[in-house]
């Protein structure tokens, strides 16, 4: 009997790669030499797929490369070579760096061949002339005569998708041929005072204002109803659509699970927030386990081929971007082009829901931060929270965490938990609060 029980944890130890979501493989692939895995990708994985980018009409791959996980250019040059067209990167992305590391990778190929996207925050201190300088600079670190799409960055209101500035800025920017296309990305709201508009919302003011070409926002199997909702309403305006946030859960449990092995290995005491995390996910995975057995079902590709399947089933869906890092997550993930969701993953997904659904704090909701006596900005940390977890990017999310101004989640363990109990997902979101604070803090009180 103690035999069997230890199986069953070590199946469940195991599978958890699998059920914690398509992005797991990323956190633990290592750096696989590049002149051998890059023969590999370029014989076997190619894009298969194009879609044509809403009024843009530019092809677009419908694997798209989010950069901002990408430290080495060989691996952009990797992606491209395996056909994907759309780059998206931000001024603000490892303080330019980012966009320079984008410009000496396309620096050897037809301009014509990518499609640059390049987000720049908009504030209200921002002249035309101020913005137009800014992208002057983009402009100069990507080594580019134009840029292709050009977005207001993480935009929190429709105030923001009004701003006369920008799109004052973006008209002589065009006329001057230095852009394309003029697009609006959505985290949702970054609420501080009182509550605003949510992410389709935003994104629907954007459509209907008319001098939007593209989008970009928070679109997967979990988080699907505003989603829907804002592909359709694009699909009617004839506007681009590109995804982000596809795989709901990323690295984030598998995270937590190499966390309490280690603590546990070092003889370390568990933090009441992270035990409570951790109990949570090896009890839902063992109500799983009878079904990942019986369907063969503890591959992550399999996974990732659900999620992927998922966001790109809906023909109005132009892009999924991808987080890439390394060599092997090339591979991971372009022979994901052209997938379509199939009886089996359909399932797969279901069960996906079903069991983990509640753990997931859904991207771009904020319906619980009005609730909160103090303010606590549980959209904008959770994001963060996603970043350090599911894609490693750890420094990042530690420097825009202590950005935030105000109360963060210090006092989030202790409190009565206001946002939990006006989640209409059921979703532990104090507790989810607690693990971020102990993730972003670097042990401050």
């Amino acid at each position: 009997m103690k035999t069997n029980a230890l199986n069953r944890r070590d199946f469940i130890a195991k599978s958890s790669i699998g059920l914690v979501g398509t992005g797991v493989g990323l956190m633990n692939s290592g750096f696989i030499g590049e002149k051998h895995h890059s023969l590999n990708i370029a014989e076997q994985n190619k894009i298969k797929e194009y879609r044509v980018l809403g009024r843009t009409g530019f092809r677009v791959s419908d694997i798209g490369c989010g950069t901002m996980g990408i430290s080495n250019e060989n691996v952009l040059r990797q992606i491209i070579a395996s056909g994907v067209n759309f780059l998206d990167t931000a001024e603000a992305y490892a303080n330019g760096n980012n966009e320079l590391m984008v410009g000496r990778a396309i620096k050897d190929i037809p301009r014509k061949n990518v499609f640059i996207n390049t987000k720049i925050y908009v504030g209200p201190n921002d002249t035309v002339e101020s913005l137009k300088l800014r992208v002057q600079k983009c402009l100069e670190r990507l080594q580019t005569n134009y840029i292709d799409g050009i977005m207001i960055w993480s935009a929190s209101s429709v105030e923001t998708i009004r701003n006369e500035i920008f799109h004052e800025a973006f008209k002589q920017l065009k006329s001057e041929g230095r852009v394309k296309y003029c697009g609006v990305t959505c985290h949702g709201t970054a609420w501080i005072e009182e509550p605003r508009e949510n992410m389709e919302q935003i994104i629907g003011a954007a459509a209907e204002d008319g001098r939007f070409d593209m989008v970009m926002f928070v679109y997967n199997y979990i988080q699907q109803e505003m989603g829907e909702h804002i592909l359709a309403v694009c699909a009617k305006k004839n506007i681009g659509t590109t995804l982000m946030k596809t795989d709901p859960f990323g690295g984030a449990y598998l995270f937590i699970i190499d966390r309490v092995k280690n603590l546990q290995k070092e003889n370390q005491p568990l933090s009441d927030d992270i035990k409570k995390i951790y109990d949570k996910i090896m009890e839902n995975q063992l109500k799983a386990e009878a079904y990942l057995q019986q369907n063969n079902l503890s591959d992550v590709n399999i996974r990732r081929e659900a999620a992927i399947g998922f966001a790109l089933n809906n023909p109005s869906a132009h892009s999924a971007l991808i987080t890439f890092k390394t060599f092997e997550d090339i591979d991971n993930y372009i022979r994901l082009s052209g997938v379509r969701l199939t009886a089996k993953t359909l399932s797969l997904i279901e069960v996906l829901k079903e069991t983990y659904g509640h753990l997931y704090c859904r991207h771009a909701c904020g319906l619980c931060e009005s609730s909160c006596p103090s303010q606590v900005q549980v959209n904008r940390i959770m994001r963060y929270n996603h970043y350090f977890m599911a894609q490693g990017r750890e420094k990042y999310a530690i420097q825009k965490y202590h950005e935030i101004s105000g109360l963060k989640a210090e006092n989030c363990l202790d409190c009565e938990g206001y946002c939990e109990k006006s989640c209409p997902f059921g979703v532990p979101v104090h507790l989810l609060l607690a693990v971020a604070h102990q993730n972003m803090s670097l042990g401050e009180a």
